[in-house]
């Protein structure tokens, strides 16, 4: 069975070619454009990413990179919860621009050749989850949830459509990573951790050698650590930091510069460094007993509850109150 997992991002919009959190846009509040000849209001953010979806029913074709993409029609649905609002729809995309034969793995029949303009199109599940305002606070982010199929996924092409579209209502879309922190628990509780490597950049002792580089490199390697309460409760309070102010602080106290994490989802290994947290995306496993339901609901619903776990631990946006 081909491996499935979920990608992760939060998201936020902002008015174009402004600066400071003031201008983000409140995601459950009602927008306009500023033409005055032609202007363009949406009751919120959701309004907006349903007209997104039906603005790209039709397949496009991007020839620079080969790709097409299209939101399958039909399949856009919406929930309001207690305390969300959530949409999901199903994104068809694929590369085209190389020629292959279709072949039955068993006799080796060749079913059809595919030449260079024909994209292998694949169909993947998307959701856009927006918590709603509480009290004073507005909320100014979002999570998006891209499934991904094996080597698969459409989270790059899927964004870069959705800039696109927000540029064309003067708005600027923004998508980051979600707490790595979060994840890297999830991971622990699961025993997922294969390895914790602890790094320490070692210095010459002549003094000669440091002028220009730091020579050498020490690691202290754990294979399938259990960590004790309190060094753990350290660890991702380090993670938490860097997730909320972009900030990498180890306690001069600790002997080592930076942390490592290997950890297997399926039968793949991953690794997380993290003085390297910006170039990571989170990308969970989607149960196999999920994804042998064949239950388009199921998988649907799971990519929401991943979403709902993640907003616990990330700040939304500002209070109106204070």
């Amino acid at each position: 069975m081909t491996n499935q997992g979920m990608l992760v991002c939060s998201f936020n919009m902002k008015k174009r070619f402004s600066r400071g959190e003031e201008n983000t846009y409140s995601l459950n509040h009602s927008y306009q454009t500023d033409n005055e000849e032609n202007p363009i209001a949406f009751e919120n953010a959701m309004e907006m990413f349903r007209k997104f979806c039906l603005a790209n029913v039709t397949l496009s074709d991007d020839e620079r990179k080969k790709k097409v993409f299209a939101i399958k029609e039909g399949t856009i649905r919406e929930a309001q919860e207690a305390t969300f609002t959530a949409m999901s729809f199903v994104v068809k995309s694929g590369s085209y621009g190389i020629e292959g034969d279709i072949t039955d793995k068993v006799t080796q029949e060749v079913k059809y050749h595919r030449n260079e303009e024909e994209p292998d199109v694949k169909e993947f599940f998307c959701v856009v989850y927006i918590p709603l305002d509480v009290g004073g606070l507005e909320i100014k982010k979002g999570i998006l949830v891209f499934q991904s199929i094996g080597n698969y996924g459409v989270k790059t092409i899927t964004t870069d459509r959705m800039r696109a579209f927000f540029a064309g209502i003067d708005l600027t879309f923004e998508t980051r990573g979600v707490s790595v922190s979060t994840f890297i628990e999830k991971l622990i509780q699961q025993g997922s951790m294969y390895k914790l490597t602890l790094i320490r950049n070692s210095l010459s002792r002549n003094g000669a050698d440091n002028m220009l580089i730091t020579t050498g490199r020490e690691e202290q390697v754990y294979i399938h650590p259990t960590l004790l309460p309190e060094w753990q409760l350290k660890m991702l309070t380090m993670f938490r930091k860097a997730d909320e102010t972009g900030l990498i602080e180890i306690p001069e106290s600790d002997d080592y510069d930076d942390i490592s994490i290997q950890f297997k989802l399926g039968d793949k290994k991953r690794t997380v460094r993290l003085r390297n947290l910006e170039k990571l995306s989170i990308v969970e496993d989607i149960p196999s007993e999920i994804i042998q339901t064949r239950n388009p609901d199921m998988v649907i619903s799971y990519m929401l509850s991943t979403a709902d776990a993640y907003k616990e631990h990330m700040v939304w946006g500002n209070r109106s109150d204070i």
